[in-house]
């Protein structure tokens, strides 16, 4: 079936029959393929290719989980023509709108569950997400792009959505950006800003570098993965692709490109994830032609790479070579090759933190952004992002570690609302804030107890160093003391000992109530909004 829309508003509003539940990743539900063209002097020309759930009720009724926000303000005054081998439902419900805002918050209201959300992590109105994509900070904005399927709930149609900010903690979520074509599904990338005119745009231009997936979508068939350059001139807002500075096949599924600008040798660098365990490093004067200079391989490391130089408290810097699990390996970069002793490192204790990019353009402060594997849980999105932190190098008994400390900007906007040193401790949260409780342990006891409503506890070990968190138990160390414990609807972020231990959790419901079961207690603080205590 087909349906000619002739376009004059902003957005297609496109039907979606979510399919909620546990899939593997990338795997499809009952998908059928929709083709948009666009007609032009009795001719068409193919814009864009999705996969859509195709529902499975009769024509009369399409099950609608939520409306897909498509933007189609450059193709005003053209006809669109939309195709695939979907219900007639699913065509009648399409429609060409521009909604203000007073009915998004009325749609919001209405929906209830499907659209509650965490106040200080990010997480998309609708659809599928993860890795964050070409973090940039300009003009004042902190720009976060991410992996996005707009029609539904599960991984499929890689395209890039975006959102602002310019506190890192409050986000207005803009239009999606790239979407899947001919050379592949847009896979992750990252973004800088033009201040030295490269490719012939002007300085305030920003400039990204994302993976085309090749073979991932049927316009893609046969093709590889290769790397390639956008642009935008309008503050990020769109984004165009260019035909020029694409850097060909080197491994069969190569992505994730981190470009930087390296002062001491003059050039920009590019890190690769090529295969396995295996990275390069890449070097160009001109971000149009790229030469190898080093491939490293790291044990058991994997995807989204990135290479950083952090300072200690006294200055000192040092480069860290990042990957996707959190893996971090400490060394020297001369802007060609990467010297290290290969000895792994975690950044988070546990698996839910995932593919975390830092920021470029931020000057001496290291932001770093990570994907929560959050579950759909019934709502109409999937996955959130981390709070952002600013990375930096501490020592724990003479070793190297990373310090992961929350944005300044969340440290200042804190408030302060109990401070206490007695023993027995009751909190109940407010609704649709984020609650920070810090708690130093005393050390007459070993055992530090507490529960989160009535069905998850956090208990950690001073004597054997274990840390359990529901139903999952690591280990921190022993004899740790400072605890920070930040709740954000089913979002648990638990740091300790100075930012240098990090896990994040998924609570089972909304944090309601919270109290200290067991343990001596020399200090606790409350940040955040007041509504009950002790």
């Amino acid at each position: 079936m087909e349906k000619e829309i002739y376009i004059k508003k902003g957005w297609l509003f496109i039907p979606v029959c979510a399919t909620y539940g546990e899939l593997p990743f990338g795997g499809k539900k009952n998908n059928r393929m929709l083709e948009i063209f666009c007609r032009e002097d009795n001719s068409e020309t193919k814009l864009f290719e999705f996969q859509i759930p195709a529902g499975e009720a009769e024509d009369e009724t399409y099950p609608v989980s939520y409306y897909a926000r498509f933007p189609v303000k450059q193709f005003t005054d053209k006809t669109l023509i939309l195709r695939g081998d979907l219900r007639k439902a699913f065509f009648d419900g399409i429609r060409n709108e521009d909604v203000p805002e007073t009915e998004e918050k009325s749609l919001r209201a209405t929906q209830g569950e499907a659209f509650r959300r965490p106040s200080i992590h990010f997480t998309p109105q609708t659809g599928w997400m993860n890795d964050p994509n070409g973090l940039v900070y300009a003009e004042g904005v902190y720009h976060l792009y991410f992996q996005h399927n707009p029609f539904d709930v599960q991984w499929e149609n890689m395209s890039w959505g975006h959102a602002v900010s310019r506190d890192l903690l409050h986000w207005e979520q803009k239009d999606d950006v790239l979407f899947p074509d001919e050379t592949g599904t847009m896979f992750s990338g990252s973004g800088i800003v033009n201040d030295r005119k490269m490719l012939g745009l002007p300085e305030d231009a920003l400039v990204f570098f994302y993976t085309a997936a090749g073979n991932n979508n049927k316009w893609s068939a046969g093709k590889q993965f290769t790397q390639r350059v956008a642009y935008s001139t309008d503050g990020g807002e769109s984004l165009h692709k260019l035909d020029k500075g694409v850097l060909q096949t080197v491994c069969k599924e190569n992505r994730d490109p981190k470009v930087f600008w390296h002062e001491k040798s003059n050039d920009y660098i590019m890190t690769l994830w090529l295969e396995e365990s295996d990275f390069g490093i890449f070097r160009s004067t001109d971000l149009l032609n790229w030469e190898q200079t080093d491939r490293l391989t790291f044990k058991e490391a994997w995807e989204c790479p990135d290479l950083v130089c952090l300072k200690d408290e006294k200055g000192n810097e040092t480069w860290m070579f990042w990957s996707a699990d959190g893996y971090y390996f400490w060394g020297d970069f001369d802007g060609f090759k990467f010297q290290t002793d290969g000895v792994r490192h975690a950044a988070y204790i546990n698996k839910m933190a995932y593919a975390a990019q830092t920021y470029s353009n931020t000057g001496d402060r290291v932001i770093s952004v990570l994907w929560l594997r959050l579950p759909n849980r019934g709502r109409n999105y999937t996955g959130a992002m981390g709070l952002p932190r600013e990375f930096s190098v501490a020592y724990k008994n003479g070793e190297k570690v990373l310090r992961q400390e929350p944005v300044r900007e969340y440290e200042n906007s804190k408030k302060l609302v109990y401070d206490s040193t007695e023993n027995t401790f009751q909190w109940k949260f407010g609704q649709d804030t984020a609650t920070e409780i810090q708690i130093t342990r005393a050390q007459s006891e070993d055992i530090l107890s507490a529960r989160i409503n009535q069905k998850f506890n956090v208990v950690y070990n001073a004597k054997t160093g274990e840390l359990k968190a529901g139903e999952e138990t690591v280990s921190i160390g022993a004899g740790i003391r400072d605890f920070s414990l930040l709740f954000d609807d089913v979002i648990l972020e638990v740091t300790a000992d100075c930012g240098t231990i990090i896990g994040i959790f998924e609570l089972p419901e909304v944090a309601e109530k919270f109290c200290v079961e067991k343990g001596s207690i020399e200090k606790i603080q409350v940040f955040g909004e007041e509504v009950w205590q002790p």
